[in-house]
């Protein structure tokens, strides 16, 4: 092991023991029957292990203490009266935010509006928080008032997780199936579900294979959006392996216009021009320690002129402004963009984000005919950061390393012939899966299962599985720079509704267990706000 996976393994341990370290004051307070404060350390908890990776996939430790939390703590607000007359089934999509973009969003979207024999309705639980960069998208709320159902926010601050919960355990019952789309640090389905809701069945869409999440000590089912590891998923994730269907992600159809010439003319490429698409979070290209993104693909950018790529995600800067640079502007940064339609339809190749996978994008581009290359990862611990999805695994180009990488992108920019096949072979794919009656016949097992299934939950674990093996190393290392706040800030957020003498026993288990709390937060909140208020204004006059 080298100097630097030690000094990330280290991490590791360290972050684990500080999140057993808060686990052990929530039930502190839960013997206590403080619930507000072990509310909001239950919250810190999960935010601690995702976005960030803590050596573990999953803690049973962590869903017990939120069930009992949820059991005791949360009120049972009377039930939301719905029409259902037709008696069609009711589902209830329980998302943590609903955005303009997103893969979460427009799955729950096209599912509503693929499925015309539900009713359904929607359910945002932390709207709030980005409400002033995203509302809730027009098209969601239209598909899903067809169905019969309705779409709402829930009016608790995101910092009253209880109360939160309480409004969503009255929304799901009387809910025939309740379908988590939910971020993997969202507690407030784990509170609403604990009590209350045994008449309804739950399913667990898992949108984020690779990181920790919650939720399935109270889903009936785990639905995959692709095939799973059986070591994996009931070694890390504490699984039943055996009962692991694949929902394949939703598409639309994709219409016949504009055509590749058409949307090639709108952008403004010559006919002889090859365009090469990328789409993806900027931190998706960025090394894990082998090659990244573009150090596979400058080899041939730099020998093939005719080659221009547009990389939708990454800004105008570091080694991507170099790389436009080295090709007299055919490497072309071009940030976030939310709608790529055209582009889409313009590319002669998609190339997926490498090494780590943007599975939504190669499925939206392959429907359009797109031939798609990917490069396989050399170390087998990392192949779940690849890409991979019904109608993908077998009609994509895997390159097995750079080598091979490098000839088979050579072809598909050279070799016309070659492009069109690789292309019309991924479209029919493709849409054999993912589209219309396909995909409904795929939807109609899911609800099979649940309406046959008995009354057990998908986590059997029953102990937390650390581990700093590959996959834990390099999914450290990519989420090291990841932005969160320091444990003084997240103190403050999580003990923010608990009464003052309450919080300073919290306050003293926190210190006694190692973590800082700044010397404000034992102070009432009136005096921690106005000396925070004085030092503002002494800095400025200074």
């Amino acid at each position: 092991m080298s100097k630097k996976d030690t000094t990330v393994e280290a991490m590791l341990a360290e972050e684990y023991r500080e999140f057993n370290e808060l686990l052990a004051v929530i039930e502190k307070c839960l013997a206590d029957r403080n619930f507000a404060a072990a509310a909001g350390l239950a919250q810190m908890a999960a935010r601690r292990a995702f976005p960030t990776h803590i050596g573990i996939f999953a803690s049973p430790r962590l869903e017990r203490l939120v069930l009992e939390l949820g059991r005791r703590g949360v009120r049972n607000l009377a039930p939301r009266c719905e029409d259902n007359a037709g008696r069609a089934r009711k589902v209830l999509h329980i998302l943590t935010y609903a955005r303009q973009v997103g893969g979460d969003t427009r799955f729950v979207w096209r599912w509503v509006k693929l499925d015309e024999n539900s009713q359904h309705s929607v359910v945002i639980t932390s709207q709030n928080e980005v409400e002033r960069v995203h509302s809730i998208p027009e098209p969601l709320k239209e598909t899903v008032a067809r169905s019969g159902g309705f779409v709402c926010a829930l009016s608790a601050r995101s910092l009253q997780p209880l109360e939160r919960a309480g409004e969503l355990r009255a929304l799901c019952r009387g809910m025939d199936m309740v379908v988590l789309h939910t971020y993997p640090n969202d507690i407030v389905p784990l509170l609403a579900l604990a009590s209350g809701c045994d008449s309804v069945k739950v399913a667990f869409s898992h949108l984020s294979d690779h990181t920790f999440w919650m939720g399935a000590s109270v889903s009936n089912l785990i639905v995959h959006l692709r095939t799973q590891s059986p070591s994996f998923l009931s070694g890390r994730r504490g699984l039943n392996p055996l009962e692991t269907p694949v929902l394949p992600i939703p598409l639309e159809f994709p219409g016949a216009e504009p055509e590749r010439a058409t949307a090639r003319r709108e952008l403004g490429f010559e006919p002889n021009q090859v365009i090469l698409l990328t789409i993806a979070s900027p931190f998706k290209y960025e090394s894990l320690g082998g090659p990244a993104f573009l150090d596979l693909v400058m080899p041939v950018m730099r020998r093939l002129p005719q080659a221009h790529l547009i990389a939708v995600g990454p800004e105008m800067s570091g080694a991507w402004h170099s790389a436009s640079i080295d090709t007299n502007g055919r490497v072309r940064p071009i940030g976030t963009k939310w709608d790529n339609d055209l582009l889409y339809r313009a590319a002669d190749v998609y190339l997926d984000s490498y090494p780590f996978s943007s599975i939504t994008s190669l499925l939206e581009a392959g429907s359009q005919g797109v031939p798609l290359l990917s490069c396989r990862a050399p170390d087998p611990d990392l192949r779940l950061l690849g890409p991979g999805a019904p109608g993908l695994d077998n009609s994509m180009q895997m390159a097995d390393g750079p080598d091979a990488y490098d000839r088979l992108l050579a072809r598909l920019i050279t070799d016309v012939e070659f492009r069109h096949e690789c292309g019309e072979r991924v479209r029919a794919s493709i849409l054999s899966l993912h589209c219309d009656k396909q995909w409904l016949a795929a939807l109609d097992d899911i609800y099979r299962r649940l309406d046959g299934i008995c009354p057990g939950k998908a986590l059997v674990a029953e102990s937390d599985c650390f581990q700093t093996g590959g996959m834990d190393l390099a999914l450290a290392r990519l989420y090291a720079a990841w932005e969160r706040k320091g444990f003084p800030a997240e103190i403050g957020e999580a003990l923010s509704h608990v009464p003052y003498l309450s919080r300073i026993v919290v306050l003293n288990r926190l210190r006694c267990r190692g973590f800082r709390p700044e010397l404000l937060q034992f102070l009432p909140s009136r005096i921690a706000h106005a000396v925070r208020r004085m030092t503002r204004q002494v800095r400025r006059g200074a």
